[in-house]
């Protein structure tokens, strides 16, 4: 049967995202060497794999485990830096043609939709596929999860992408574009796989007839460029190289397969993740550890000559606990030890020093206290907010890919349920902007500058600094940068009557003249 022209771009774009993993191959098995040893080492779809969990041999072997130490820091770093479980860590804002006037008029039907769908987050496995996700994948760079709505009446499934599966490539923006799932199957699991499609002939029956037979199942999706009206994805169902379902999807949030970086390269589709960058490190450091245990196995069990009428011969080399027959001596002495490379000669300073590298590395240098005088509060404070300014700059792309992204794909769906309507101005659909979470750095920023003015005004203005500033409103704007929705303040009239109410309790020295607005 002759190829379509649908599936002739499908195979060409999929062997071109191949090609681009092939550059970055060696690196990613090195990363899955320090980070998860079990698992699989090939990150290749090239060919039908099973996963390998046999024990390496012992010229392999991995001699620190700090890679997986750091990898699951740094995944639990940039989930509660993200998309902490515990507060509404996405908002929606209107565009720039919108005027604020407009904005307050719909401003709780956003917020209303906002919480529907971080509620629809949080009541999925999301965070549950998230973290199986992000450790190892995302320190290596490059992530991926389906997000899909499995059944109407439950909660919509997430799945983790792994490396091995996962091919990608760029577009003419330099964003991920090209994006396949490859997995490695047997004819029998395809009818679970590929729910609703129906299949040629052929492949039936190789179903039947055939059932253990392995295969591959190949999801492809890629932009349409040749259609700017709206945000719109080619997508193809293949066994092997034959597309045996296809079709388009519309909208923001339509596609999907969604596939986050760290440190981007506009020309690579793959991001340069904190452990391919702490490579160098991990290298060294796994030699060192090797060494340092070498030379201890020697101090403990060291080596020894013993008196023998043959001719030494270690050109096998030598090993601790051995014994090895030499010439006889006048010593009298039955054994001679071995002391010569036996110390360790690795300080415990170079250890720290290229651990605190890698943790740095991997953004969870936490604040440490240096010295003996422990750090004030406020210290604390500015390098927990430094460690948060250093993490949102790398991860711009990564919020832009993959958190706003999830957002989107949720809020689609719920649209697609029918659980939520979109927001309208005058009866057209208005486009929503998600809003990264990394800016409240700033905004804790802004309150601490906000405490240290209102700290002054108090010192130097101590008679006039309450009726200078306005009381309520001061706060309403600090919980509005922090982000609260669990203090509730009161307005101007309960805040009135609650003052009148505790007048006889202070004395008479509580009561306000009608008609003054509480500072």
């Amino acid at each position: 049967m002759a190829a379509t022209a649908l599936e002739k771009e499908a195979v060409q774009r999929l062997k071109d995202a191949r090609a681009c993993k092939s550059q970055i191959e060696v690196d990613l098995r090195e990363g899955y060497f320090f980070t998860a040893p079990r698992r699989s080492k090939d990150v290749s779809s090239n060919v039908i794999t099973n996963p390998d969990r046999a024990r390496e041999d012992e010229s392999s072997l991995l001699h620190t485990s700090l890679a997986m130490e750091v990898a699951q820091d740094f995944a639990t770093e940039v989930l509660n830096t993200f998309m902490p479980e515990v507060i509404n860590w996405c908002d929606q804002k209107p565009g720039i043609e919108m005027s604020e006037d407009e904005f307050n008029d719909i401003k709780d039907d956003i917020d209303e939709q906002t919480a529907k769908i971080m509620a629809a987050i949080k009541a999925s496995n999301f965070y549950a596929a998230a973290a199986q996700a992000f450790m190892p994948d995302l320190s290596l760079g490059t992530v991926a999860l389906w997000i899909d709505s499995l059944r109407p009446n439950e909660p919509i499934v997430c799945q983790h992408v792994p490396l091995r599966e996962l091919e990608i490539n760029v577009g003419p923006y330099g964003e991920v574009d090209d994006r396949f799932i490859v997995r490695s199957t047997r004819y029998r699991h395809i009818p679970a796989l590929l729910p609703g499609v129906r299949l040629p002939d052929d492949i039936r029956e190789k179903v039947k007839s055939d059932p253990n037979r392995s295969c591959q199942v190949r999801w492809g999706f890629w932009r349409r460029w040749d259609d700017m009206s709206d945000v719109v994805w080619q997508w193809v169902i293949m066994i092997g190289d034959r597309v045996v379902d296809d079709g388009v999807l519309r909208g923001e949030g339509s596609c999907p397969l969604i596939v986050g970086r760290m440190n981007v390269d506009q020309s690579f589709p793959y991001g340069d993740g904190p452990m391919l960058q702490s490579l160098p490190e991990l290298r060294r450091l796994d030699e060192l550890e090797k060494l340092d245990i070498e030379a201890r196995d020697f101090q403990v069990h060291p080596p020894f000559f013993y008196a023998d009428d043959g001719v030494i011969n270690l050109s096998g080399g030598i090993e601790p606990g051995m014994g090895y027959p030499a010439r006889p001596w006048g010593s009298g002495a039955p054994f001679l030890p071995m002391d010569f490379g036996s110390d360790s000669m690795t300080a415990e300073f170079t250890f720290q020093k290229i651990e605190a590298r890698i943790r740095r590395l991997h953004f969870i240098d936490f604040p440490e206290q240096v010295g003996k005088t422990p750090p004030t509060a406020e210290q604390w404070l500015d390098e927990l907010a430094r460690a948060k300014r250093r993490i949102g700059t790398p991860g711009k792309v990564f919020w832009k890919e993959f958190p706003a992204q999830v957002f989107l794909r949720f809020k689609y769906l719920l649209e697609q349920r029918g659980a939520i309507a979109p927001v309208k101005v005058n009866g057209n659909e208005i486009a929503l902007v998600p809003y990264d979470p990394t800016e409240q750095a700033q905004e804790h920023q802004d309150v601490q500058i906000a405490g240290r003015i209102l700290e002054m005004a108090r010192a130097y203005l101590p008679q006039t600094a309450e009726v200078i500033v306005d009381g309520p409103k001061t706060l309403e704007n600090i919980k509005e940068k922090l982000r609260d929705s669990v203090v509730v303040l009161r307005s101007q009239e309960e805040i009135a009557r609650a003052v009148q109410q505790l007048a006889p309790v202070l004395g008479g020295g509580g009561g306000m003249p009608a008609g003054t607005e509480v500072a």
